[in-house]
């Protein structure tokens, strides 16, 4: 039986991808497209998980990333939290 706040694989993988790139532009300073990931991130994990902590945290981590921009590092550390999420 699955639980409500199980994360569907292909979500996992997608958010992953997303986490990963906007971390890495982040830390090169490259605020607006880290900026897009992030608000990608954000679509993602608002369409397509189910309603809980799980997608209630992963969209505030984004959020939160996003408005820590320009300061890549504050904001590669909110996405490296949220990139933590993906795998519990």
């Amino acid at each position: 039986m699955a639980m409500a706040d199980e994360m569907p694989a292909d979500v996992r993988s997608s958010l992953g991808q997303l986490l990963v790139e906007a971390r890495n532009y982040a830390t090169e300073g490259d605020s607006d497209t880290a900026a897009s990931l992030l608000k990608s991130a954000h679509t993602v994990a608002t369409n397509k998980l189910p309603e809980g902590t799980r997608r209630d945290r992963l969209r505030h981590g984004c959020l939160s990333a996003h408005e820590a921009l320009p300061d890549g590092i504050l904001a590669a550390a909110y996405i490296v939290a949220m990139e933590r999420r993906l795998r519990d």
